[in-house]
C-alpha cells in the first residue's frame, strides 16, 4: 500500500552531495526459468481482497532543479527520488535515515528503453522504482508502469552498482522487477514482476551476478514482498502467496 509522506526538512542538504552520472546500461532481455537449484517452493496461495494502492506524496527542497517524488524507506537508509513528475525520476539520493545526504546518482541514462513501440513513446520511462544497500553495493529495481510491450520487453531491471567504485556492476535480465520493493538475503534477491495479461512471477537472483536462480508463477501482479525466517510473504493484486525459500 502506498502511503502518503510529507518530508519536508529531511531533504536539507542534498545540493552540497557528490552527484554521480551513470552511463547508458545495457538492456538484456527477459528472463527464462532459472538456471539454479530450485530454491522455491510453494506453502499456499489464497485469494484476498484487492489491495488499496494510493499516490505517495512527497513534499520539499527541489534537488538540480527538481522536486522529490518518492521515498523509499529501508532498514538502513532512506532514498529519495527526484525527477519532473512521478513518472520520470531520474535522480536517486540516498540518506542515512536523517537529514545529510551520502551520496546521488544520476539515472537519466537508464530511463529510455533502445526500442518503443510507435505511441508508447510518453509511457516508458524506466525510473528507480525501489532501492536498497547492503555491503557497499546499491540495488536499484527500474520498471516503468505500462505493458512490458510497448518496450519490446525491456523493462524491469534490477541493476547493482558498486558504491566504491561507483559504477554498475551487473545488471539483471528483463521482466524480474516491478513490484512496490524486493528483499536482500545473504545469497540472493527476492523481486517480483507481473502486469496485467502477462506472466506474474516470483523471482530469486543470485546477489553475485544477477542472474535468475529460480522462480515461481504467482496468480498476478506482486505488490509487496516481505520476508519472515524462511517464509516469503506475497501480496498480490488480490492473492496472498506463501513461498519457502531455501538457502537464504
Amino acid at each position: 500500500m502506498r502511503i502518503a509522506i510529507a518530508l519536508g526538512a529531511l531533504v536539507v542538504g542534498t545540493s552540497a552531495v557528490t552527484l554521480t552520472t551513470l552511463p547508458r546500461p545495457p538492456f538484456p532481455g527477459p528472463a527464462g526459468a532459472g538456471s539454479g537449484p530450485r530454491v522455491l517452493t510453494l506453502i499456499s496461495s489464497k485469494k484476498v481482497g484487492v489491495s488499496g494502492v494510493f499516490t505517495t506524496t512527497v513534499t520539499g527542497p527541489p534537488f538540480h532543479g527538481l522536486p522529490p517524488q518518492s521515498i523509499f524507506n529501508t532498514a538502513n537508509r532512506r532514498f529519495i527520488l527526484y525527477g519532473r513528475d512521478g513518472t520520470s525520476g531520474r535522480y536517486l539520493v540516498a540518506y542515512n535515515r536523517g537529514p545529510v545526504a551520502l551520496y546521488a546518482f544520476d539515472f537519466a541514462k537508464y530511463g529510455r528503453p533502445p526500442m518503443v513501440r510507435p505511441g508508447n513513446a510518453g509511457l516508458v520511462w524506466e525510473q528507480p522504482e525501489w532501492a536498497q544497500e547492503r555491503d557497499h553495493v546499491l540495488y536499484v529495481e527500474n520498471a516503468h508502469l505500462t505493458y512490458a510491450a510497448a518496450s519490446y520487453g525491456q523493462n524491469g531491471y534490477i541493476t547493482a552498482i558498486d558504491l566504491r567504485a561507483r559504477r554498475a556492476a551487473w545488471r539483471s535480465p528483463a521482466l524480474v522487477a516491478n513490484a512496490l520493493n524486493f528483499l536482500v538475503t545473504g545469497r540472493y534477491l527476492i523481486t517480483g514482476y507481473g502486469f496485467t495479461n502477462e506472466p506474474d512471477y516470483l523471482y530469486v537472483l543470485s546477489r553475485s551476478n544477477g542472474r535468475v536462480v529460480d522462480r515461481l508463477l504467482l496468480p498476478n501482479g506482486p505488490e509487496r514482498i516481505t520476508l519472515r525466517g524462511n517464509v516469503i510473504h506475497v501480496r498480490t493484486y488480490d492473492h496472498v502467496v506463501l513461498a519457502r525459500l531455501l538457502g537464504a
